[in-house]
């Protein structure tokens, strides 16, 4: 988040161009960093990182990147940005941090709120602060929401003795934003990506905290009651700095018909003991075996694996076609 924080720090420190006479003007080279035409007499079109958006005509503009910008109305200051990040603002802690980083800017703040809303379709975080920064104070509210591989972020602060109000302007210029085809397709393959999981592929390695385990091979095994079974073999390398066993890191569940499956207990020919064996640092075990349930023998099963004491991890997926296993 430190890019994030960075970016944002120095387009608060520009609120002191905040004023009545602020004249900006834009040049050559600022104009090619940022594609710019008129759509009509009161307001113009700009792109960013595959967003179109539109800024009232009058406001004075200043290019400062191809990923950060300002406009300038009377008393007031717009910043729209792009950063890369790692994760994703929807998660807590990421966005956490991410406001943390802001509000420390400030030389003080009151959030007066904050709320989950929608820009085109998008899932965002608005949050609404009275600032003060360099002994002047500010009404300023915050946008931020996933975009390709970051997150786009507007802020709009107003000098708060100013009889200036321009939260119409700025729900305007939300509501103006548009996401082009290609950002489209990116962000679908994103979301699908998110609702499906990272996938299983039998032999390559998957970091679980700290901790790699490789799933090596399926197999079916009937439980002393006569349920059937979906035996699991894998590999474990502990990359901790304490002793533990690989059972207690992970949890395996199946799934048919979106219904999660029963547990199995004693699997014919499967020795749970090598999973529950103590491992140091830096240890390797190899041929662990792990069993799920099957409610239906005849239909796929969905296999998901998941750190064992994970909030936020997005689990990893495997569709089974028991048909093909032995």
């Amino acid at each position: 988040m430190k890019k994030i924080s960075l970016v944002l720090l120095s387009a608060i420190w520009v609120l002191s161009a905040c004023s009545s006479d602020a004249t900006t003007e834009t040049t050559e080279e600022a104009v090619s960093k940022t594609e710019t035409n008129v759509v009509d007499e009161k307001s113009k079109s700009y792109n960013m990182s595959s967003m179109e958006y539109s800024i009232p005509e009058s406001w004075n503009e200043e290019v400062s990147g191809e990923n950060l910008k300002y406009y300038y109305p009377e008393d007031g200051m717009l910043m729209v940005s792009h950063d890369e990040i790692d994760g994703t603002i929807s998660d807590d802690v990421t966005r956490a941090s991410f406001i943390d980083g802001v509000t420390s800017s400030f030389d003080s703040f009151d959030l007066i709120s904050e709320s989950e809303i929608a820009v085109a379709g998008t899932t965002a975080y608005q949050y609404n602060f009275d600032i003060v920064l360099s002994n002047e104070e500010y009404k300023t509210s915050l946008i931020t929401f996933d975009h390709y591989d970051g997150i786009n972020s507007l802020m709009m602060a107003t000098v708060s003795n100013s009889e200036k109000d321009y939260s119409s302007e700025f729900e305007n210029i939300l509501s103006s934003i548009e996401f082009t085809d290609e950002a489209n397709k990116e962000v679908e393959e994103k979301a699908v990506e998110e609702s499906i999981g990272n996938q299983i592929v039998l032999g390559e390695p998957i970091e679980l905290g700290e901790y790699t385990l490789t799933i090596q091979k399926y197999s079916l095994g009937i439980d002393y009651e006569g349920n059937n079974a979906l035996i699991v073999e894998y590999d474990w390398v502990n990359n901790s700095e304490d002793s533990t066993s690989p059972f207690m890191t992970f949890m395996l569940k199946g799934f048919q018909d979106d219904v999660e499956t029963d547990d199995v207990i004693m699997v014919e020919g499967v020795d749970l003991g090598i999973g529950q064996k103590e491992v140091r640092p830096g240890g390797l075990i190899e041929g662990a075996q792990s069993t799920v349930g099957i409610s239906d023998i005849t239909k796929p099963l969905e296999l998901e694996l998941d750190e064992l004491f994970s909030f936020n991890g997005t689990p990893y997926i495997a569709e089974i076609d028991l048909s093909t296993l032995e």
